[in-house]
């Protein structure tokens, strides 16, 4: 039997079947490259999906008439008082005396003499603490100081309704107290301690737990008429839309909330930015795997219509972006002149937010409206991808049957050309006998 092709034939089989095989494998190599090709095109839906996206986020600062209402609040003194907004805030000035700050209560214990060694109370015995008419229970007999505070942390931290951290002053190595601190501040959040024995029977204090920081509400007043105290230093309800930080006691403060027109014209630079982007990812693509491709060419019109459409209806006489600095130079990049929106912000701002925001007519809101339609499960985009990567699996399944049916032939030539080894073998030995018989050779 011949073990090594064209050894009885002495042809360079191998060679021949490999030159073989590839002519067979030109049509799989065809639908490979098929398949890359759709492979490529989904890879470029998949950066369009991503620009839309990125663009549609860039809108969303924009794209409705309340998103305009920005505010800040300007204190005089960024140290003693600041302020956030929100957008039901108004346009206004107040004058603020801050007399008194909210602070937290603090207890703590008579000194004890080690934290890890010492057993306090009895097997049994309960601490209830107390914040607001909510309460946890401690379980702290038979226990050391060590002990005792990590299980009160545990609890607290364990509680929605206490909020409150316990921890160890170490005076000395024979004097530690154990410090109980309420976590909000104001009087009606004060720590109140109480001890009870394994029967429920209530017990002295064996911490001897005293107060070492007086809570207190903050007090302040509003424009020297409106006397205001509240727990918390932080103020989300004397005026509309505003939170007022208080930081220090001063008086004659000053608080003023306007409209921020700088955080408006950032989103208007960040729309910009979003749409030259998605403009040159839609050219890019163009030249690239999706050359040709009627889907981008329909996204890029549909979003030049928009901006090429003025809207109707709106109470205000601005009918263009580029009357509020928003243009396209001749190579279609937009571009913003701030001095020409804040000019425009200044004389109608109003008119502004509708320009853009307007419902069913402002250019952001028609232009967010359009990208997330483009990008919805149903969208055409989506559509043009599931029908590619259905192609795809299809040229899977076809290089598969086609790579079986190659491989198969491929074992047929090494079938053939071995019986032909050995039938050349055959005849050469044949040969050989019949040429030594005819010279007399024995």
């Amino acid at each position: 039997m011949i073990s090594s092709p064209g050894i009885g034939s002495g042809l360079d089989v191998s060679a021949i079947i490999a030159q073989l095989v590839a002519v067979e494998r030109a049509p799989i190599d065809a639908l490979v490259q098929d398949k890359q090709d759709f492979e490529n095109q989904i890879s470029s839906y998949g950066l369009l999906t991503s620009a839309l996206s990125n663009f549609q986020d860039s809108m969303q600062n924009l794209k409705s008439v309340n998103n305009f209402e920005v505010y800040k609040g300007v204190s005089s003194d960024d140290l003693s008082l600041t302020a956030t907004t929100t957008s039901s805030a108004s346009p206004g000035s107040y004058t603020i005396d801050i007399t008194n700050l909210a602070v937290a209560h603090k207890i703590g214990s008579a000194a004890f003499a080690d934290t890890g060694t010492t057993l306090i109370g009895t097997a049994g015995d309960k601490m209830t603490l107390t914040i607001n008419g909510k309460s946890i229970v401690v379980d702290y007999g038979g226990k050391t100081l060590s002990q005792i505070n990590a299980d009160i942390n545990s609890a607290a931290g364990l509680s929605t309704d206490v909020d409150l951290t316990s921890s160890i002053v170490s005076e000395t190595s024979t004097s530690n107290r154990l410090v109980l601190t309420s976590g909000k501040t104001g009087t009606v959040n004060d720590i109140s301690v109480s001890f009870a024995n394994s029967a429920g029977t209530p017990i002295a204090d064996p911490f001897t737990m005293a107060t070492i920081v007086l809570s207190e509400d903050a007090t302040f007043t509003i424009d020297g008429t409106y006397s205001l105290t509240r727990s918390s230093n932080t103020v989300d309800d004397a005026i509309t839309g505003v939170t007022l930080n208080l930081l220090a006691q001063k008086t004659g403060l000053t608080l003023d909330v306007n409209r921020d027109l700088q955080a408006v014209e950032d989103n208007v630079n960040s729309f910009i930015t979003a749409y030259n982007s998605i403009m040159s990812t839609l050219d890019s693509l163009q030249t690239g795997a999706l050359e040709g491709d009627s889907t981008v060419r329909s996204v890029e019109n549909q979003i030049r219509d928009v901006l090429n459409t003025a809207p109707s209806g709106l109470s205000t006489t601005l009918k263009y972006l580029a009357e509020v600095g928003v243009s396209l130079d001749r190579d279609g990049v937009m571009s913003l002149d701030s001095t020409k929106l804040n000019t425009a912000m200044t004389a109608d701002f109003s008119g502004v937010a509708e320009l853009f925001a307007n419902d069913n007519q402002g250019y952001v809101f028609r232009l967010e409206n359009l990208t997330k339609d483009l990008l919805s499960i149903d969208g055409y985009i989506q559509a043009r991808e599931d029908g590619l990567q259905d192609r795809v699996d299809t040229l899977d399944d076809r290089i598969a049957d086609m790579e079986y049916r190659l491989a198969s032939y491929e074992d047929g030539l090494r079938a053939q050309y071995s019986n032909l080894d050995i039938l050349i073998s055959t005849m050469q030995q044949t040969s050989s006998f019949l040429a030594a018989n005819s010279l007399g050779i024995y």
